[in-house]
């Protein structure tokens, strides 16, 4: 679904008084929607003043290049942000992580190249991973005591739906949750997706529910 997003041109000598109707997926976020449209506005009104103002139209590229550096993230957009970073230094910190080359070395017959087998078993859902500091790990609750996937990993997975940023995941594993709990005498508390592979219907189901959210 799409939604119209009306940018006000401002009054200038140089660029004709109008509205600009842009069509945007209606799930984008307030802040994201108001940096857009602020950028787009400075953006056409660059083009108007171009001499090239044609050959820009013309490049999709280049057009796409000069929206994209007059946006300036919204006030709750950086915070947002903020928010994110914070929970993934959180998560990195207190996880077990493992490189493709440390998943290689721990196989009883390891492959020639040092990304396999952990990148064939990601591209078939069987695992996952994310990007920190520029490098790519594997949480290692993901795999068996011979460093293999468990097979409930890939239900979990295919439960949870499709997401941009595995960190969303990553996430959703680390921090206790309310779909799967544990009676303590009186007390029903919850527990970590990670901390409860063995209970895999539940733990399925959680990811069924999830509303792929960071939770600082």
């Amino acid at each position: 679904m799409e939604e119209s997003m009306i940018v006000p041109l401002r009054e200038d000598e140089d660029v004709k008084v109008m509205n600009l109707t842009v069509h945007v997926p209606r799930h984008l976020p307030v802040s994201v929607v108001e940096s857009l449209e602020e950028g787009i506005e400075k953006a056409v009104q660059i083009l108007a003043r171009s001499n090239f103002f044609q050959d820009l139209v013309e490049s999709a590229d280049k057009v796409a290049r000069l929206i994209v550096t007059q946006v300036r993230p919204a006030g709750c957009l950086l915070e947002d942000r903020i928010a994110r970073m914070a929970t993934v230094k959180e998560v990195f910190k207190e996880g077990d992580w493992l490189t493709a080359e440390d998943i290689n070395k721990l196989q009883k017959n390891p492959p020639a190249k040092k990304s396999l087998p952990a990148s064939d078993w990601k591209r078939r859902g069987r695992i996952f991973s994310v990007s920190y500091d520029g490098k790519t790990y594997y949480p290692r609750y993901q795999f068996d005591a011979m460093y293999q996937p468990l097979q409930v990993i890939s239900e979990i997975l295919k439960a949870y739906g499709e997401c941009v940023d595995t960190w969303s995941i990553a996430t959703w594993f680390h921090f206790p949750n309310g779909w799967i709990v544990k009676e303590m005498g009186n007390l029903a508390m919850p527990v970590a997706p990670k901390d409860a592979l063995e209970r895999s219907s539940d733990v399925i189901k959680a990811a069924r529910n999830q509303k792929n959210t960071y939770v600082a």
